[in-house]
Order: structure tokens, then C-alpha cells, then sequence
């Protein structure tokens, strides 16, 4: 007979938890709902992974408890709830009424109160009792066959656990509360004792009772004061913190049988508030719920009343898939079986990072949706040469750049369809994970088990399942196009510019890093000189007390430990002119970090077969659509300083090659120009005239050949700035001036570009009604938070519906360049390579004799891309390293 198991669930607990848990959800109607999305999932987790056979949640009543009588401060320093969850609240009634799911609440008591009776009570009709919530006050009724469920970090506690991480006994955690208090209920505690010297007090003498009738005994000053001055304090608190366990609950045991059913009432709840995703599983669980009651028939006839029990509650336990080992006997009849399908889900398992040294130890694939194919490592490339080589087969994989970075090192081949159900889901989601284990909890609430073998077919079955809720979901999304077109054909063009990598003169750094290592020893000094006193400039303590207190700068934020230092305070500081400090600081910080980061990790990353550095570009970081790159990440190599762009002159050509680098100039504002069709900026570049100049003549009415520098500077500064929805409040702090110098150059702006300023307006508004952003080719952003009621998060929002159209459309038009340029060198056979990617960048390593024909491609391919109403325009440049090509 199966055990008894009731599980309590703490709503208030469980509720504010999937609040902060879950990223910003909002209902078809703009209703916040990721508070009700979490609870909903989390009950199902709990009702999945613990399989209770009883079940109720008790929730606190709006009127408080007897404790606000005991002391009118409990609980005072509560908050009102964030106001994304205030409307959430009625939303979770109606969510656990329709789950059939029983509550209990009382007048004059907390949920704490209705669980700890029912946990004293009702301990000997149940085999086990599980306290689902994370509120360390619960923690006093773990002992025999009551435990704590913490669900959020999937842990039980055990009398042993508690005492693990309170440091006492669970009789002892009211004792323990008592002395220390408890800051989120506002229980005062006994002032002087911390929860080290508490949990030491409880060990020696038990009880606080004891500790009390020993105060004679007591060492320490503040010990003894807390024991005599602050006793009362104590008591007050020990009453506040003790759970009340004798409350008349009203239910018997037998009220809280689980009965869950996923009703069409709950399902059609939760389309109303957009939940698709789960509404399969509930429409699946459904099914083989009856199924599940037909073959389970009692012999008389009548179902079974146990438990519900359906797949979606099993398949973290047991996997749906059965693996079968392919090896020389059955290897035709499967391959062929495979492609014959027209679509097969590969997923491989690789033994290092490393391109050139790394080998496909094992591959899994899948063509149906009852099984997994294991080959062994003998027979992985015979497998894959006929696998990827069929030009009428669809390959899904999970990430398959790296899959054909493998084929080009190892001459394997790769002609075959492609779906890569990471760029995919990127394409429906920027800001979820991308990992397949993620996807697979996601859409199939599936978790690979702990044998590996069965772990890695569950993923290759879970590649082709994924890959058919993806496609019609981008194909409602009204993105396949931009996926089929440009995310696909990249992968391509990428791995080949992976496996090229590009040389690192080594001897350079090392002189580099001499001189660096050089300024940064000048600094030190020169730091130390004028502080008159040797620090650690890396402590930020230290660093705080030399500015503020030795310095007398004025603080311009602080942290919970002290005075920040944070580059933003050093900038600020920095531009009042008060002391050299702050700007040698950030001088010492900079060349630190190019020290560590570069010059002497660069070396570490030479291929030791290739002898070349082999970064590795990401599709799926960037929310924008931008390419990043990792093993080093070139995007982030320091250009606005001069000592940060010498790390660029370690980056060289082959010899007898030649480096050629096209870089778009000022595409975001051309493409602002196109989008907003502004007269004067449209003018400006199809003339050819400086746009920042222009900008600055306009906007400080005096002519073009008048403006200075610094006016061209700052106009470039608020070009860029207002595109990115920057505020006159950034405004100020980036050009150090004040908001109302900022606001007025800021008004003047908009007033001479008025079309601009519609069209920013228009972006928000759209995205407002649409809930994404969208660029010129199609791809979009979506942004849930541009319905939240939360102001700051509403913004942010809104400052990326304004970029995304405008970065997004540039990160596109350089990877659709970049494919165009790449089938023209390979149609016209020409040795060079395409090495890097870099912000608006392309770098490649040209064969001298192919320079002239090579400028020509690059040029026509960049620059005729896509058809604006302001001609795109790309600056060239030719030398040996990366740095003389600006």
C-alpha cells in the first residue's frame, strides 16, 4: 500500500516566490501574470515530483493575527507588495479554485498557525507531512515524519539539515528566533546577540528558559545586558515567534485528498491569460488521465480513486524513449531507415573545446517519436559523413555551427538541410536560456536523467519534438522568414571564419605587457604620492577612505558596506576637478584590466595546432541580434583609449598576406535617417556632409563651417545618445553638464529633427500594441515589460523598443553582407578568408595579388545590401596588424 503524504503549502510563501522567480509576463490583455504563471507551475512541480496523496494550502486573512495585538510593530515594516503583483492576487484565487485545490485560512491567525496545528494534530494520520515553503519560522515542526520542502532549491529538511543551516535544533529555532529576532516579521529580538552567539548559548544551555535561569553564568558585556536590560524584549519576541497549534481547523484529513483534475474550465482560464505552452501538457495530461483509468479498471468495473497519474507527473522520472545501439550489423538498415524520414535529430557529445583537437565521442539521433539511436565511436564519422551529406534530409541540432566548424576540421562534409533549435528559439524568445536541457524543461517538462547514456538520447528525441513546436511557433511569430534566411545562412560563413582564426604576434605582447605593467607602477606612485600613504587600490575600503575621508571628496553614493567606488562615482568625480585621484583610478583600473584580460590571457588562447587564436562567435546573446564572441571576445577590446587600442596591433596577417578591414560608417544614424525620413539628415548624407557637424549647425543655429570640436562632439554625443532613448539626465552625466543645459540642448534637438522625435514616439507606441519591436528584415524583440505597471521597468522597455528596430536592422544587414560576400569569394575561388566580425567590422586576410578584386567585392557587398533612401558607405583600410587598419 502506497504511504500517506500530505503536503501543506504556504501560499503567501509560494506566491511572492514566483513573483521574483519568473521574468515580467503580462496577459493578451496587459494584466501582469508571472506571479500566476509560477504559482501554477510550481504546484504542478509539487504535485509532479512529490506525488502527495493529500493536499491543502493555507493562506493568511487581510485582518492580521492576535499578534499585532501583542505587539502593535509585528510585521509593521512590511511593504505594500510590488504593483506588477497586487492585481496577480485575485488572479491566484481564481487559479486554485479551478484547480480544485482545498485553502484554509482563519480569523485572528497566520497561515503559520494552520500549519503547525494540522502538522500537530494531524501527525499520526499521515505517514509523512511536507511543509512546502522556505520560512525559516516552519522549521520548528520538522521532526519525525514532518519535514521542510523547500521547493525552490528542490531540498527536504531533516532535523539534521535544519541544524546544518540554522545552527540549532528545530525545538530550539522559537528559542533561537526569540534571542535574535527576525527583521522581515519586525520581531525586535534580544539587542547584542547575533545568530553565531545565539546558536552557541542554545548549545551550552538548551533552552532560552535555561539560559535565563544561568544569566549568572553569562560571559560577555553584551551577552549579560541582552539576558537582564533586553529580557522583556525577549519574551515579547519568543511569544510572537511561537506558532499557535491548537486552532479548531474545522477539516478532517479526508477533506484534503488530492483530486487535481485538468478541467476545460482551467484550460480555458488559462488561455485567457496567454499560457499556451502549458495548456499542451494539460490537454495531453488530460488524455492519458482517461487512459490511465481504462487500463486501470478494478475488476468489478469501477475506476480507481487513487492519485492522478499521467505522464506529465512522470516524465522527470522515467523517459519516454527507448535507446537503441547502432553498430555494424544493423548500421545500414537504420541509416538508411533515418534518411529515408527526411528530417533526423542529432545530438553529439564532444570531448574538448578545443576545434582542431576535439573528437565526436558519441552520437545520438532520433527520427521518430518513440526512439534514440546511440552509435559507437568507431562508427561516428561513417554516421555522420551519410547523416549530414543528403541534401534532401533535415539535420536538427542544438547548436550546429559548432557541428560544422567539426565537419569543415575533419573534411567531413556538411550539405544537408539544417535546423538549429537554438537560433530558433531564439527567434520566438531573446531573453530566455537557449540551452537544450532548458528547452526541454520548458516545452516537454523533461529533465535528462543521471545515467548519461539514457540522458543523451532523451536530448536527441527531445531535438526533434522541439524542432516541430518551434517552426509553428516562428511561423505564428511571423519570423521563420528571417530565421530561414539570414540565421541559417550565417552558420555556414561563421564556422568557416572560426576555423580560419587569425594570428597573434606573441613577442608584441610581451613588450606590451612591460610597459603597461610599467604605467601601472608609475600610477601606483603617483597615487601613493599625493595620498602621502600606500593602499590597496584594488580594495574598495581602502579606496572609499582615501577619497572621502583623507581626500574630503564628496560622496556620491554608498553601498551597503560603505562609499562606493564604482567607475560612475570616479567619473563624476573625476569631472569636478577636485583632486587627480579619481582619474588616475580609472586609469589604473583600465590598463589593469587590458593587463589581465588581454595582453596576457591573448597568448593562452594560441592554438597550439594552428598556431592561431580561433574566437568563437555567438548568434544567440545579444537580445538585438548583434554577433558576440567569446575566447576572447573581441567586441570588447578597449578602442577609445590609446593604450587600449595598441592591444589591436597584436592581431597580424600571415606572412606574404595582407589584412583589409571594411567598416560601415555611422550605419545606426543612416538607418535613422531612412526610418525617420528626417529632410535635414537625409540631406546631410546623401551629400556626403558631416552628420555631427550638420547637427551641431542646427541645432546651435549658426553655420556649418563655424561649428568647433567640441560642438561636434557633443552633437555626436546626443546623435547617438537620444537613438538609444537616453534621458537628459544621462545626457548630463555623460557631456558634464547640467539636466537643465542638457534638457534645453535636448528640446532645441527635437525641434530642428521633429520628424525624429515622431519616430521615436512611433517605436514606443507600436511596441505598446504589438509587444515587440521589430527591425527592417523582420526580426523581433519581444518585450513584455512594455506593459508593466512599474515605471523604471516600463522604461527600460521603451529605451529598447526605441535601439532594438535600429540595432537589430544593423546587426542584420552586416551578417546578410557577410553571407553575400561569402558566396561571391567562393563562386570567383578566391584564397582569401573572411577572419572577423567586429561590432559594424569585417576584417579579412587577403592575398596580395587578390587585393584590388577583394576591395571591390567587399564594397559592392556592404554597401549595396539593402536598398535605404540614404546610401550606405563603407571606410577601408590595409596594413599588417589590426590596429593600422584605422
Amino acid at each position: 500500500m502506497s504511504k500517506k503524504r500530505l503536503i501543506i503549502v504556504d501560499v503567501s510563501n509560494f506566491i511572492f516566490r514566483a513573483f521574483y522567480a519568473i521574468r515580467p509576463m503580462h496577459s493578451p490583455e496587459g494584466v501582469p501574470t508571472n506571479a500566476v504563471y509560477g504559482m501554477l507551475t510550481m504546484l504542478m512541480k509539487l504535485l509532479s515530483d512529490h506525488r502527495p496523496t493529500h493536499v491543502f494550502l493555507a493562506r493568511d486573512t487581510k485582518g492580521g493575527s492576535f499578534r499585532n495585538t501583542l505587539y502593535d510593530q509585528y510585521k509593521a515594516n512590511r511593504t505594500a507588495p510590488p504593483e506588477d503583483l497586487i492585481p496577480q492576487f485575485a488572479l491566484i484565487d481564481q487559479l486554485i479554485q479551478k484547480m480544485n485545490l482545498p485553502t484554509f485560512s482563519m480569523d485572528n491567525y497566520e497561515a503559520d498557525d494552520i500549519i503547525g496545528s494540522a502538522c500537530v494534530q494531524w501527525k499520526e494520520q499521515f505517514d509523512e507531512i511536507f511543509i512546502a515553503s522556505g520560512d525559516k519560522d516552519l522549521m520548528q515542526f520538522v521532526h519525525g515524519n514532518t519535514k521542510l520542502l523547500d521547493t525552490m532549491k528542490d531540498k527536504i529538511y531533516s532535523p539534521d539539515d535544519v541544524e546544518i543551516k540554522m545552527g540549532v535544533r528545530p525545538e530550539q529555532i522559537v528559542d533561537y528566533l526569540s534571542i535574535v529576532g527576525d527583521t522581515s516579521d519586525n520581531i525586535p529580538g534580544m539587542k547584542g546577540i547575533g545568530a553565531v552567539g545565539a546558536a552557541k548559548l542554545l548549545k551550552e544551555y538548551g533552552t532560552f528558559d535555561n539560559i535565563v535561569a544561568n544569566v549568572d553564568k553569562l560571559k560577555g558585556k553584551k551577552t549579560i545586558e541582552a539576558f537582564t536590560e533586553h529580557l522583556e524584549l525577549g519574551i515579547l519576541s519568543k511569544k510572537l515567534v511561537q506558532i499557535y497549534t491548537e486552532i479548531e481547523l474545522g477539516h478532517t484529513p479526508e477533506e484534503t485528498a488530492v483530486s487535481f483534475y485538468p478541467t476545460q474550465e482551467l484550460s480555458d482560464y488559462l488561455k485567457d491569460l496567454g499560457f499556451k505552452t502549458i495548456l499542451t501538457k494539460l490537454q495531453d495530461m488530460r488524455f492519458q488521465h482517461h487512459m490511465g483509468r481504462e487500463m486501470d479498471k478494478r475488476v468489478d468495473g469501477t475506476p480507481d480513486a487513487g492519485p492522478i497519474d499521467s505522464p506529465l507527473f512522470h516524465q522527470t522520472k522515467s523517459s519516454p524513449v527507448t535507446i537503441i545501439e547502432v553498430n555494424e550489423h544493423n548500421f545500414d538498415e537504420v541509416l538508411s531507415e533515418a534518411l529515408a524520414t527526411k528530417q533526423v535529430s542529432i545530438h553529439n557529445c564532444y570531448d574538448t573545446d578545443d576545434i582542431y583537437a576535439r573528437k565526436i565521442t558519441r552520437i545520438y539521433f532520433a527520427y521518430n517519436d518513440t526512439h534514440a539511436y546511440t552509435v559507437e565511436s568507431n562508427l561516428v564519422e561513417s554516421a555522420l559523413k551519410k547523416l549530414w551529406n543528403d541534401p534532401e534530409v533535415e539535420i536538427v541540432g542544438e547548436s550546429l555551427k559548432r557541428d560544422y566548424v567539426y565537419s569543415l576540421v575533419n573534411n567531413i562534409g556538411f550539405t544537408a538541410k539544417k535546423f538549429d533549435v537554438g537560433l530558433a528559439h531564439f527567434n520566438t524568445d531573446s531573453v530566455s536560456r537557449h540551452d537544450l536541457d532548458v528547452m526541454m524543461k520548458e516545452y516537454l517538462n523533461m529533465e535528462p536523467g543521471e545515467d548519461e547514456n539514457q540522458a543523451n538520447g532523451e536530448r536527441a528525441y527531445a531535438l526533434l519534438v522541439i524542432a516541430k513546436i518551434l517552426k509553428e511557433k516562428m511561423e505564428t511569430l511571423k519570423v521563420l522568414d528571417i530565421y530561414n534566411s539570414i540565421d541559417l545562412n550565417i552558420i555556414p560563413v561563421l564556422a568557416k571564419m572560426e576555423k580560419e582564426g587569425i594570428s597573434l604576434n606573441a613577442n608584441y605582447l610581451r613588450e606590451f605587457e612591460v610597459e603597461l605593467s610599467t604605467e601601472i607602477e608609475r600610477i601606483e606612485k603617483e597615487i601613493f604620492r599625493i595620498a602621502e600613504t600606500e593602499i590597496n587600490l584594488n580594495s574598495p575600503k581602502q579606496v572609499g577612505v582615501l577619497l572621502f575621508e583623507k581626500l574630503q571628496l564628496p560622496p556620491v553614493k554608498k553601498t551597503k558596506t560603505g562609499y562606493s567606488t564604482d567607475a560612475e562615482v570616479l567619473e563624476e568625480l573625476d569631472g569636478m576637478n577636485l583632486s587627480e585621484v579619481p582619474g588616475l583610478l580609472l586609469t589604473h583600473r583600465e590598463y589593469g584590466k587590458i593587463l589581465s584580460t588581454y595582453v596576457k590571457a591573448l597568448p593562452e588562447l594560441v592554438n597550439p595546432e594552428t598556431k592561431r587564436i580561433h574566437t568563437n562567435f555567438n548568434l544567440t546573446v545579444a537580445q538585438t541580434g548583434r554577433l558576440s564572441s567569446t575566447n576572447p571576445n573581441l567586441q570588447n577590446i578597449p578602442v577609445r583609449s590609446p593604450m587600449g587600442e595598441k592591444v589591436r596591433k597584436a592581431f597580424i596577417a600571415k606572412p606574404g598576406k595582407i589584412l583589409l578591414s571594411a567598416d560601415y560608417s555611422q550605419v545606426e544614424l543612416r538607418l535613422l535617417a531612412h526610418f525617420s525620413e528626417d529632410p535635414t539628415m537625409l540631406k546631410s548624407f546623401q551629400d556626403n556632409v558631416d552628420i555631427h557637424t550638420q547637427t551641431a549647425s542646427e541645432v546651435m543655429d549658426i553655420p556649418v563651417t563655424q561649428v568647433t570640436s567640441v560642438e561636434r562632439s557633443m552633437a555626436k554625443t546626443v546623435n547617438f545618445g537620444l537613438m538609444y532613448g537616453q534621458s537628459s539626465f544621462g545626457l548630463a552625466s555623460t557631456l558634464k553638464i547640467s539636466r537643465t543645459e542638457a534638457k534645453q540642448y535636448i528640446d532645441k534637438y527635437f525641434a530642428r529633427f521633429s520628424s525624429i522625435k515622431t519616430f521615436l514616439d512611433t517605436l514606443k507606441d507600436k511596441a505598446e500594441q504589438t509587444g515587440y519591436a521589430e527591425t527592417f528584415h523582420g526580426r523581433k524583440r519581444f518585450l513584455p515589460d512594455i506593459h508593466s505597471q512599474n515605471r523604471t521597468i516600463k522604461a527600460q522597455a521603451e529605451r529598447m523598443a526605441i535601439n532594438s528596430p535600429i540595432q537589430g536592422t544593423a546587426a542584420d544587414i552586416i551578417k546578410i553582407a557577410m553571407i553575400n560576400i561569402d558566396r561571391q569569394m567562393t563562386e570567383q575561388n578566391l584564397k582569401s578568408k573572411m577572419l572577423l566580425q567586429v561590432h559594424d567590422e569585417l576584417i579579412f586576410e587577403v592575398v596580395e595579388e587578390e587585393l584590388a578584386v577583394m576591395k571591390e567585392l567587399v564594397r559592392a557587398g556592404m554597401e549595396n545590401v539593402v536598398e535605404l533612401r540614404v546610401p550606405l558607405k563603407v571606410d577601408m583600410g590595409i596594413g599588417i596588424n589590426w590596429y593600422d587598419l584605422k
